[in-house]
């Protein structure tokens, strides 16, 4: 093993999001900062995103048979046998091909557990040829019923980075339902103390995705002084919902106010079809609406009001700017239940005093009149720990370790 890596390797996963695009985009940075002579590449697990900005870092391998299609968002993941086995062989040929003196998985092995019969081998076979392996997380989350793989496969790790603050993990413990569900949960992140750090927020240095063409339609002038309202959804993936009520709200909030709407570069053509049928039926032009924005944290900076989900990448912008906030969190489709977002939208409302909403209860009427009781509120007494947002300096700071400095 080399004193200083010349090539790392970067695992991640994901459905149509890109929080965990973006993270994979800011620890690679990370990397390529303190070694700008090498090289990075990475093993994408999920669907193609053609907007995503992370092949100007490095050389991006898809696995076969990624999960393209929204059903994958909405129900737990459970690929054929052969599926499996292809990925697993396609993974093990590219770790033997690049051969990485240095290797990260984004989430897993603290998520994404259905991951670990493709990577497993990879990681095994790394491990006994001594490279070192990290992983990186963007929040406290655990996947999966059976923690008996995963306290095993830990053992492999020497680093594992969670980008958030500690505080995320108590709101997540929050949700459990079952007093013993929740002592596991706690139990296992103190278990493992010794090899996890919650290095708080990390954001990428740059935009995450390409600017779309729409972002070149005309644009209504705002009104003299009337509050801009960002609608955001993230990469796209979920509740359409969100972006159809702001559409309609839009027209009952008058142009006192300006409203800017980004759907999400994931925004399937069916989606954005019928939020352009909505735009058509407006009767006010107070409303731009965008399938992306390349200057997204721009976008959160100079809005008065925000309404989104509680996705980690806008979250932790909206924590950065000390936003006014209107939450509609996803909590998972069907059978699935998801605890990250409504965590983290709690922990929002504690710090900055989001309002949270309900996606089953969301109409225009009662989002305008959050975005109207959000907008009068002020804001002269919120305070953040600047600590939270951490995440690049301890993250260089680890780093010093394999690199040097």
């Amino acid at each position: 093993m080399k004193a200083s890596p010349r090539k790392t390797g970067l695992y991640f996963t994901h459905y149509e999001c890109f929080g965990h695009t973006s993270r994979a985009i800011a620890v690679a940075q990370a990397v390529k900062k303190r070694s700008p002579d090498g090289d990075v590449f990475f093993i994408q697990t999920g669907a193609v995103q053609t907007r995503a900005m992370i092949n100007r870092i490095g050389k991006v391998y898809p696995l076969p048979q990624a999960p393209t299609e929204r059903p994958f968002l909405k129900e737990p993941a459970f690929p054929m046998q052969e599926q499996t086995e292809q990925r697993t062989r396609a993974c093990m040929d590219l770790v033997a091909r690049e051969n990485p003196d240095f290797f990260i998985t984004e989430f897993f092995p603290i998520g994404s557990h259905e991951c670990r019969h493709e990577l497993i081998p990879s990681l095994i076979k790394m491990s006994a040829q001594g490279t070192p392996l990290w992983a990186v997380a963007g929040y406290p989350l655990l996947t999966g019923t059976d923690d008996g793989w995963r306290q095993k496969i830990l053992r492999l790790y020497q680093q594992v980075l969670i980008f958030s603050p500690p505080q995320e993990k108590e709101f997540v413990a929050g949700l459990f339902s079952r007093p013993q569900e929740k002592q596991r949960y706690l139990e296992f992140f103190d278990r493992h103390a010794a090899k996890t750090k919650f290095a708080g927020y990390l954001l990428p240095q740059s935009q995450v995705a390409l600017d779309d063409e729409d972002t070149n339609r005309p644009k209504p002038p705002a009104a003299p002084g009337a509050c801009r309202v960002a609608v955001l959804r993230g990469g796209g993936a979920v509740y359409p919902k969100v972006i159809a009520q702001a559409i309609r709200a839009s027209d009952l909030l008058g142009k006192e106010y300006y409203v800017t709407v980004v759907a999400g570069p994931s925004t399937s053509s069916e989606e954005w079809y019928f939020f352009n049928t909505l735009m058509g039926q407006k009767k006010i032009k107070n409303l731009v609406l965008l399938r992306s924005a390349g200057d997204y944290e721009g976008l959160v900076k100079s809005s008065d009001v925000c309404v989104s989900l509680a996705s980690y990448h806008t979250s932790v912008m909206l924590l950065k700017y000390k936003k006014k906030s209107v939450l509609v969190p996803f909590e998972g489709y069907g059978r699935q239940s998801i605890r990250e977002q409504p965590a983290r939208a709690l922990m929002l409302q504690e710090t900055i005093g989001a309002r949270i909403l309900s996606i089953d209860h969301l109409t225009a009427d009662g989002l305008a009149a959050a975005i109207r009781e959000t907008a009068r509120r002020s804001q002269n007494n919120v305070s953040v720990p600047q600590e939270w947002f951490t995440g690049a300096e301890v993250l260089d700071r680890t780093l010093t370790g394999l690199f040097g400095p």
